[in-house]
């Protein structure tokens, strides 16, 4: 039996109502994938202008469906080299969903929206935590800590696993995973270890898929270093390009940093791709990809062994080849060059007042008992008017999340913390899967400025 079998599997948190085979499962997978709602939002969250409406610059959907791509070719390059039991076609689509799903739980505004939520819950949640609920128990101080670390790859599993309800494959959800460590666990030294890649409401389902795939209580699921590798290719020549075809960055300025700082491969690719004759970044980005694959796949199999028994801790692109060294040349040139323009700052600081501002606006909601807060749609004074009108603004189904959740989810010492637990994630659940344009619109409603 090949050694992939037991990473490539059907089995599912609840059961499918008719036997499935691995190779129907996975093929459900991407049929619930596809369709569902959060990849649909990805197409109004940009990649690196928020609240851009030009067409050729990359929305998120654009970019995922890139990285997918190429995580395809990744994973047929990995399968020519492995043994011909391994089911080729069920791990190909495992990546390429890893692949499109990998954004999914990003906020407004992408990283810089992080930062913000981030800062917003350090400074509110304790005293929003006094008022609501009073003297915590031994408990709470991890459960802080866990609300306090929002990160967008643990919120892709609690989006797809929790709210949307998708039901997917555990090979799936575990190959989705970037990181090992959960919000609420102390960080070690680990490289998987940096950031939280589950929050303590997915504590169950990340233990169901420890008891599947053992290794991954150390390490990752094999097919995500496949996914990792497909973004950080993608990403790496797209952001450039966007800030050309956006008019914040010029080729002059670009090829002017690069002859002078760049290896002599990225020099020679700049060349030999014409910088003068139209269509130089698709060349230009065939031509890395053309050497970054066969790299990526190489290193994959040379690995594999390590990367099987969750030992393996480097990413596939850290190898000390030319071509991975110019990769990474670019995209540090990216976040020096690009990301601290005044028009890309100018964009992000209109997001931090709309996601400040929404988060503000929401926070009398976490702020009352829970008893207050279940009786809203009886409270008929100013004030519970304006909060029941908050709270109506709240989706269907986050809500009923939360109202499932906060009533029985395990491993809660306390009912109380238990509820005022879901219901901070039953906010940052609303806010996080915003649009760029839907935060801003939000917080222009609040303001009183609609219309």
């Amino acid at each position: 039996m090949s050694r992939y079998a037991e990473f490539i599997r059907a089995d599912r948190l609840r059961p499918a109502s008719v036997a499935e085979s691995t190779v129907q499962a996975i093929e459900a997978d991407r049929a619930r994938i596809v369709q569902c709602s959060p990849v649909r939002r990805l197409q109004q969250k940009t990649q690196v202008f928020p609240l851009d409406v030009k067409a050729s610059v990359r929305s998120r959907l654009t970019h995922s469906l890139e990285v997918k791509e190429t995580g395809r070719q990744l994973a047929l390059r990995v399968v020519a080299g492995l043994e011909p039991e391994v089911d080729r076609d069920a791990l190909i689509s495992l990546v390429e969903m890893a692949c499109l799903l990998h954004d999914v739980g990003n906020p407004p505004f992408g990283h810089f929206g992080e930062a913000v939520i981030i800062d917003w819950l350090g400074r509110h949640l304790p005293l929003l935590f006094k008022s609501a609920v009073g003297v915590p128990s031994r408990q709470w101080p991890m459960l802080l800590a866990d609300l306090r670390q929002f990160e967008g790859n643990a919120q892709s599993l609690r989006l797809v696993h929790n709210l949307q309800d998708l039901n997917l494959t555990l090979s799936q959800l575990a190959a989705l995973q970037k990181y090992v460590r959960g919000a609420y666990q102390p960080r070690t030294g680990g490289r998987w270890q940096q950031k939280p890649g589950h929050f303590f409401s997915e504590r169950p389902l990340v233990q169901q898929i420890r008891r599947c795939f053992p290794s991954t209580a150390k390490g990752r699921h094999p097919l995500t270093f496949i996914m990792e590798a497909a973004d950080d290719m993608a990403y790496g020549v797209a952001d450039l390009e966007d800030a050309v075809d956006r008019g914040v960055l010029s080729l002059a300025e670009l090829e002017r940093a690069l002859l002078q700082d760049g290896n002599d491969y990225l020099i020679q690719l700049w060349q030999r791709s014409r910088v003068d004759e139209p269509g130089f970044f698709s060349r230009f980005r065939q031509g890395l990809g053309q050497d970054l694959l066969p790299l990526v796949s190489e290193q994959f199999l040379y690995y594999q062994q390590a990367i099987l028994e969750g030992e393996h801790d480097q990413p596939l692109l850290a190898a000390e080849q030319p071509a991975a060294e110019a990769l990474q040349w670019l995209k540090n040139f990216a976040r020096g060059h690009v990301f601290r323009r005044r028009e890309v700052e100018s964009l992000e600081l209109a997001g931090f007042a709309a996601l400040k501002g929404v988060l503000d606006a929401f926070a009398p909601l976490l702020a009352l008992p829970a008893a207050e807060f279940t009786a809203l749609e009886s409270r008929f004074d100013a004030n519970g008017q304006l909060l029941r009108r908050l709270f109506h603004r709240l989706p269907p189904r986050h809500l009923a999340a939360y109202h499932r959740d906060s009533q029985s989810a395990p491993f809660f010492e306390s009912e109380a913390e238990r509820e005022w637990y879901f219901r901070v994630r039953l906010l940052l659940d609303f806010i996080s899967g915003m649009t760029d344009t839907y935060v801003l619109e939000e917080y222009r409603l609040l303001c009183g400025l609609q219309g």
